[in-house]
């Protein structure tokens, strides 16, 4: 007896009083009195057989039969009307709306029993068959899962087996056709600027269907791209076909083709390994409506797992490539180079011949990125890559192997060669390039090494030709060729270079005072200070021993931040002692004046130690400034809207131009002790220093006299107007506490009353500077 309940319908009580008396001993019973309740009943209940009434208030019986067989949770349902009327075409109507029995009132209780049992087997028989139906599609169904979740298994197998994408590719076809039961699969991934579909991977597919897969996709690769696979690449999401047959063949000639090969299904998803898609692997099968949302998630999560692979294997390539080649050139790195160099002297080694390596640096690269932006500076290294890589890469090898420094190793039959290499660098390097409309000129040194006599391998022969790179750099020479006592030189410039880094690390440095002196009245107007390094080993030594190395490796800039900032300390704690503060000059190095960090690190120091910004004064040179003169105008403008001194060092000992001099916004100029010297014996020297002191005057600048050490020299510097001195005739350069001392005690240069003036120099008064305390 079947559990579920038999549905009684009927607006009279009388009628469901019979239809209870003669059902409800065999079978369960519920109850409707209209229409309406009828169908609520039902979709609640869900009846094995429902007796329903044809005649009724709201809804005819044939109504309501029609809306249930019209509701899928119903449809299943057997409907007998139980009625009065009798005639044929009510009974016909009735079987019409999709009722499976009819019985006439008043009922026969055993005909009524008869009828519901009949139809209740029926009911169950059907039951039974659907159940057998939906277990078998549901067996179907999981067969397939199955399959796609073998596909899966596989594909993460061939993942973490294969590190090459052309292999995988292949592998997922494969394994779709033979394990996941489609009848032809096949990838294409997308190139060119419409995104083309091209196949990379087939599985299934003859030659001929290969070339007309091709050339399909081609021609869908136009305008409206509506073709099945061009849905899913644009979409990026997967799209399919349950029914080829439903598709139209004037806007999808890819299915089109599939439905002639006797597919009925297909499905196209995309490959993402990043933000869009890259292709689509598309698959095809026999049956129709293979695919449902199970399905789906399960091939999307294929797709997923095939576009990771994609994604790490990209990575893995890419950072394959970059370690063995530049990103911004293209060209070889050093470590590629250097494997090329290696054999390149292997097979001369075998022939007898030789090698010569070159290594290029570029000249005041910073310079241009500093003037035009880092994006010329790139541009410009491209080209020049670009350049080096059509001239030499058929018969040397050519890499970037740093910042802007290049190398090329090739063969060497004489210097003949080696001087024809060097014109071609030259003028490619030198060739102008327009980058955004400006026009770049580069310049560089080179350093060469030749196999055997310079390196027996690779990496000795790059390092001395490194070496001598450095050579032509430190000399200002276009070119230089390695030598063993240029090494030498080099290895005791490394030590010094270490050295140096422990001496910053481990506070080594310290500074000495000179003072300035007045030459009007004799006192102290301010200090140099001077660097002094406490070698471990060797004592006190002066920066001529360390400076120029500092210069060379760049340490010239953290030490001379170190200046400043131990500079502005001691100012600080000279004034907690009650000394007066009077400026202390610092000298500036070229590469700390082109860094532009100078002003920040001023600020700075100041700033921790509570001082105004006439505490420190900037002395730079000639030649300094004259590297980039407008960018130097600029920055010392800059220095002076701050409120800084700045003094011209050296000056004479340079370009020594008027012209430019005025560009530049000096508070005064110092006369090198080199004019100095013999200033009071030679008739040019103090004819120099006279046009120094007259010139500056001009301009309204002061004039310093460094390295004043006879009372000659000073009595000559006073006849001819010069406004202070620095020398060995008033104080060496002195520990802190010493000048500190000279300071507190109030000591004066004791100048003699002047007997007269030099010709000419009434004409230009001498300009007075005020002291800052």
């Amino acid at each position: 007896m079947s559990t579920r309940p038999i549905l009684a319908v009927d607006d009279e009580a009388t009628n469901l009083a019979t239809l209870k008396q003669i059902l409800s001993p065999h079978y369960p019973l519920v109850f409707a009195r209209s229409g309406t309740e009828c169908l609520a009943a039902a979709a609640k209940h869900q009846p094995a057989l429902i007796l329903l009434d044809v005649q009724m208030p709201d809804l005819d019986g044939y109504e309501v039969c029609r809306r249930l067989k019209a509701d899928p949770q119903t449809e299943h349902v057997a409907v007998i009307f139980v009625t009065a009327l009798a005639e044929a075409g009510d009974e016909a109507a009735g079987f019409e709306c999709g009722a499976v029995d009819y019985i006439v009132k008043p009922v026969s209780p055993a005909l009524v029993l008869a009828r519901v049992r009949t139809h209740l087997s029926l009911v169950r028989a059907s039951m039974l068959e659907r159940y057998v139906q939906q277990l078998e599609a549901q067996q179907l169904k999981i067969g397939r899962l199955n399959r796609i979740k073998t596909v899966q298994s596989g594909i993460n197998s061939a993942i973490v087996r294969l590190r090459d994408r052309q292999a995988l590719l292949d592998e997922a076809c494969r394994i779709a056709a033979e394990d996941g039961g489609f009848a032809m699969a096949w990838v294409a991934l997308a190139h060119g600027p419409l995104a083309a579909l091209d196949p990379v991977a087939t599985r299934g597919l003859s030659a001929q269907q290969l070339d007309r897969l091709r050339l399909t996709l081609s021609k869908a690769a136009l305008p409206h791209r509506r073709a099945l696979p061009y849905k899913a690449l644009d979409g990026g999401n997967p799209v399919y076909y349950n029914d080829l047959a439903e598709v139209d063949p004037a806007t999808d000639a890819v299915c089109t083709d599939a439905r002639a090969l006797g597919f009925a299904s297909a499905i196209a998803l995309p490959l993402t390994p990043w933000d869009r898609a890259v292709g689509v692997i598309t698959l095809y099968a026999r049956d129709a409506h293979l695919f449902d949302d199970d399905e789906l998630k399960l091939l999307g999560e294929l797709a997923g797992d095939i576009s990771f692979a994609l994604k790490h294997i990209e990575q893995e390539e890419k950072v394959h490539y970059l370690s063995r080649y530049d990103a911004l050139t293209g060209l070889p790195n050093n470590h590629v180079f250097l494997d090329h160099l290696g054999l390149a002297i292997q097979s001369a080694a075998a022939a007898g011949r030789t090698v010569v390596a070159v290594v290029a640096n570029l000249s005041r690269f910073k310079r241009v990125n500093d003037a035009h932006g880092r994006h010329v500076g790139d541009q410009l290294l491209r080209q020049l890559g670009q350049r080096l890589a059509a001239e030499f890469s058929r018969s040397h090898s050519v890499a970037r192997v740093a910042g802007d420094n290049f190398a090329i190793a090739g063969p060497y039959h004489g210097d003949e060669d080696i001087t024809a290499l060097l014109r071609t660098l030259d003028d490619i390097v030198g060739k102008p390039a327009a980058i955004h409309g400006a026009e770049v000129t580069l310049d560089a040194h080179f350093g060469l090494a030749v196999y055997p006599d310079d390196g027996m391998d690779a990496e000795s022969l790059f390092r001395n030709a490194e070496a001598a790179l450095k050579q032509a750099r430190l000399s200002g020479e276009k070119h230089a060729t390695y030598s063993p006592e240029m090494n030498a030189r080099m290895a005791e410039k490394h030590e010094m270079e270490r050295l140096l880094r422990e001496a910053l690390a481990r506070q080594q440095f310290v500074l000495h005072f000179q003072p300035k002196v007045d030459l009007l009245q004799g006192r102290i107007t301010g200090a140099e200070a001077l660097i002094r390094w406490r070698h471990p080993t060797r004592g006190l030594l002066g920066p001529g021993e360390f400076i120029a190395v500092a210069e060379e490796t760049g340490l010239i800039v953290p030490i001379g931040e170190w200046v400043i900032q131990a500079v502005c300390a001691q100012q600080a704690a000279w004034r907690a002692r009650g000394v007066p503060i009077l400026p202390v000059a610092v000298n500036l190095s070229a590469l700390q004046f082109r860094e532009g960090r100078v002003r920040l690190c001023i600020e700075q120091a100041l700033r921790d130690n509570a001082l105004q910004a006439g505490a420190i004064e900037l002395e730079v040179t000639e030649t300094l400034v004259m590297q980039d003169p407008a960018d130097a105008e600029r920055t010392m403008q800059d220095f002076r809207e701050f409120g800084l001194h700045l003094s011209l060092d050296d000056f004479g000992t340079g370009y020594s131009s008027l012209a430019y001099l005025k560009l530049f916004p000096f508070n005064s100029v110092k006369i090198d002790r080199a004019f100095v010297t013999d200033i009071s014996r030679g008739e040019q020297d103090g004819a120099i220093a006279l046009a120094i002191i007259s010139m500056a005057h001009s301009m309204h600048m002061q004039v310093i006299a460094e390295g004043v050490e006879t009372v000659e020299q000073l009595e000559f510097l006073r006849r001819s107007g010069c406004d202070q001195m620095q020398g060995y005739y008033f104080s060496r350069p002195v520990p802190a506490d010493d000048y500190a001392r000279t300071l507190t005690e109030g000591r004066q240069l004791q100048l003699q009353p002047q007997q007269g003036l030099l010709a000419g120099e009434a004409a230009v008064p001498r300009r007075q500077a005020p002291l800052d305390h």
